[in-house]
Parts: C-alpha cells; sequence; structure tokens
C-alpha cells in the first residue's frame, strides 16, 4: 500500500512539473485525456481486461485516482505553505499523515468494490502494471534508460573519461 502511494506521488509530481514546464522543441504540451487514455490501454492491454470488466473498472479507477491527485495536491500545498514555527509543523505533519491515511482507504475502499466485478488475478496484474507503467513514464520524462538497456551502468560502475 505505501509502496503504491509513493508511485502515486512521484507521478503526480513528475506529471505536474511535465504539464507546467515550457515543451521541449518538438515536443507537444501535457495532454491530460491522452495520458488517460494510455493508462487505460496499458491497463487494459496488460491485465487481459474484456471490454466488460474494463468498463466496470476504468470509471471508479478513475474517480479514485482524480481523489488522491487532490488529497496529494492538498499534501504538496501543506508543505509549500507551512510556517516557521514548532506547532505549525507539528499541526502539518499531522494533517499531511492524515490525508495519506485518507488516500490508502480511498484505494482500500476501491479495490473491495471492485474485485466483486474483476476477477483477483486480472487486479493483481492491473496494480503491477500500473506501477510499471508509472515507472517507465517518470524514467521516459527523466531521459533515463530503463534497467537491463544495454548501456545501463550500476551506481558504482564509472564512465571512462
Amino acid at each position: 500500500m505505501k509502496k503504491t502511494i509513493v508511485y502515486l506521488l512521484m507521478f503526480m509530481c513528475s506529471m505536474t512539473s511535465w504539464a507546467q514546464g515550457a515543451p521541449q522543441k518538438g515536443q507537444p504540451r501535457f495532454d491530460p485525456q491522452k495520458f488517460q487514455q494510455m493508462v487505460e490501454e496499458s491497463l487494459t492491454k496488460t491485465a487481459g481486461l474484456t471490454p466488460e470488466e474494463a468498463r466496470a473498472f476504468f470509471p471508479p479507477y478513475n474517480e479514485m485516482r482524480a481523489k488522491q491527485r487532490e488529497m496529494g495536491k492538498q499534501i504538496h500545498d501543506l508543505k509549500k505553505n507551512v510556517k516557521d514555527d514548532p506547532k505549525a509543523y507539528a499541526e502539518t505533519i499531522k494533517k499531511i499523515n492524515q490525508l495519506k491515511v485518507d488516500m490508502a482507504e480511498i484505494e482500500q475502499s476501491f479495490y473491495q468494490r471492485i474485485l466483486k466485478v474483476v476477477p483477483a488475478d486480472k487486479v493483481f496484474k492491473i496494480i503491477k502494471a500500473e506501477d510499471d507503467f508509472y515507472r517507465h513514464m517518470v524514467q521516459r520524462q527523466r531521459g533515463d534508460r530503463p534497467r537491463g538497456s544495454r548501456d545501463a551502468r550500476t551506481p558504482h560502475q564509472h564512465r571512462p573519461n
């Protein structure tokens, strides 16, 4: 659960900076609808969802992610606007932790509902595919090479001068 929240927060931060940044030469601006379509196509294909399962899965999934994005924005705003005061820091930490708990509860509620209409094996494949998709998108945005590529180096390997 924590891993999913971390990936979601990383994704939201990367997408926020991607959407706000000026497009580089030849690079189109971030299109939320196109991105949403990419997510749905990738998860549907990877998990092998039938059209009926996809119709049952994605509306509540998109609703859950929208709520979590809003909470992520609230966390970001809390961190950005905290006053330099010990009591304010303590209160901000409390609020941030509560928002993270709320995010996890929304996700738990979603999975309890969705498991009634989509088989558990496909839901698990979606969870795994979602992590892989967002990791790939973050790597692509940063210009990282995917793991296992020919030129991938471990941190202890040095490039020749």
